[in-house]
């Protein structure tokens, strides 16, 4: 039982893969944090120009960058 609850982050049969398959699994998670970290910024981004547009946030400099 204590097995299962245990969630093991490596594959039994990682050293079996060879580099190619670990360097393919490391540019995955890579791509995938990069992926993760662009659609963060996109939202924010979004967010604070929305806020600005509705007037529920004031932020200096950036009411310039807006065209009204």
């Amino acid at each position: 039982m204590h097995n299962r609850l245990r969630r093991t982050r490596r594959d039994p049969n990682w050293e079996m893969d060879g580099p190619a398959a670990r360097r393919e699994h490391l540019q995955s998670r890579l791509m995938s944090m990069i992926a993760l970290s662009y659609s963060f910024v996109a939202v924010s981004v979004a967010a604070i120009a929305w806020g600005v547009q509705l007037g529920l946030a004031h932020v200096p400099g950036i009411g310039l960058l807006i065209v009204r």
